[in-house]
């Protein structure tokens, strides 16, 4: 008898939770390794260990020893950590399906990145690396932008990330971004303006299909200016078929220019008035958050990160389950707050009972200390919601800003990012 085929999964946390379920939904055994021992996919995993999957010398010999018990494990995939060097690295030791070493180094190093992408004649904005605040001014003057964008070249979720508009901005965004770099590298770009677009392309040699397609939403978060921070997304999305298929192209383009020809690509795109569609980022993984778990599979009824799995154990995904099989609105919306101790937190109960609200989840426990939010990564919480119109999830959207209430350090104030400070005690 021929054992189930397995799937070594990188990180157990919430984040990984969905692709764990989609594995086990499939037939899929699982290997689920993270180095937090309180992880809770490694409680969900067929097999689980609290391994670091940056050590890829104990991951290795993880694999081999489950090989030695007789599992049949026989891919490698990840869900929202940006490691697709690891992945390479793993998939090569054990010939699984993988980006390959070049396309990893490409897919983490956004100077690299972009290189590339100007090789292939893919759009993207202007970009150069800079080594001090005066190179910060002396290219902002060249370029002679009213806006620069500075960044990390190996960072994700908006860390180290500001817009520059003033030149007494410049030190302190160049500091922070050399703060939150690894590699000490910082990257400046063009700012662009116009609707940002978030995809999710899966690929096969012969094949490429964009089931994820979202607008993203900045409105009304500009409390945290001039970082960056994204509330969330839409679909559908706005854009009309024929913008839609111009983006799509741009991102699949993109990605086979990174050397993916197996597995998935996470692109962000900004359509500028002037110049249309243009390649922000891309990186060689599935997205964290709730795109893939909860936007597109609530919106049109497809779950791609099978797909994805399957690709990585080395089938071909049915294309036809990538077609949409309902369209509804769905939106998610993340909870802001200032800093502080939490102390307290009303309307939960009648929200989650609320039929439109499909996910709502708190990321810190009650006594725990909010930090000043600076990236995604400090958000509060998550609340998911579908309906058959944007109209009505709006309108969801905003009762359920009004009615979760948060007592920090001994004031009651809201998850909105620009009325989070709006409460009394009189008025609660």
């Amino acid at each position: 008898m021929i054992q189930n085929k397995c799937i070594l999964l990188l990180g157990g946390s919430s984040d990984q939770l969905f692709i764990i379920k989609s594995a086990h939904e499939m037939g899929l055994e699982t290997a689920v390794i993270d180095g937090n021992k309180f992880a809770p996919g490694l409680a969900l995993g067929t097999y689980s260990a609290p391994i670091d999957f940056s050590n890829i010398p104990v991951v290795i010999d993880y694999v081999y020893g489950l090989k030695r018990r007789g599992v049949n494990i026989c891919g490698v995939s990840v869900m929202g950590s940006d490691v697709p060097h690891i992945v390479s690295t793993i998939a090569q030791e054990f010939s699984w399906i993988g980006p390959s070493a070049q396309t990893g180094k490409w897919a983490i190093d956004k100077y690299e990145m972009k290189c590339r992408f100007v090789e292939k004649g893919i759009p993207i904005p202007k970009f150069t690396l800079v080594r001090s605040s005066e190179d910060v001014v002396n290219c902002w003057k060249k370029w002679n932008f009213s806006s620069v964008v500075i960044k990390p070249t190996d960072r994700a979720g908006s860390r180290g990330v500001r817009i520059i508009s003033q030149t007494d901005e410049v030190k302190d965004a160049y500091e922070n971004a050399v703060y939150c770099s690894k590699n000490g590298d910082v990257i400046l770009e063009e700012y662009l303006a116009g609707p940002q677009i978030s995809t999710e392309s899966i690929f096969t040699e012969a094949h490429a299909v964009t089931p994820g397609f979202a607008d993203r939403v900045y409105e009304g978060m500009d409390v945290f200016w001039p970082q960056i921070m994204e509330n969330g997304g839409w679909v559908p999305s706005l854009v009309d078929h024929a913008m839609k298929k111009a983006v799509c192209d741009l991102v699949e383009k993109a990605a086979r220019a990174l050397g993916i020809q197996r597995g998935v690509a996470k692109g962000d795109v900004v359509i500028h008035p002037e110049k249309g569609p243009v390649i922000i980022e891309m990186a060689a993984r599935l997205s964290g958050g709730d795109f893939s778990e909860s936007l597109v599979p609530l919106g049109y009824g497809i779950n791609y990160v099978k797909a994805v799995l399957k690709i990585a154990i080395g089938e071909d995904p049915d294309w036809d389950d990538m077609l949409p099989k309902w369209q509804k609105a769905v939106a998610n919306r993340y909870f802001f707050l200032p800093p502080g101790k939490l102390e307290a937190i009303e309307g939960m109960d009648s929200i989650q009972n609320t039929r439109a609200v499909k996910k709502l989840k708190i990321f810190y426990e009650i006594g725990d200390t909010i930090p000043e939010i600076s990236h995604h990564g400090q958000r509060v919480g998550v609340v998911v919601i579908a309906g058959e119109n944007r109209e009505t999830v709006q309108k969801d959207i905003d009762q359920i800003y009004n009615s979760l209430k948060f007592k920090v350090n001994g004031r009651w104030v809201t998850g909105n990012a620009n009325k989070r400070n709006n409460l009394s005690e009189a008025n609660h």
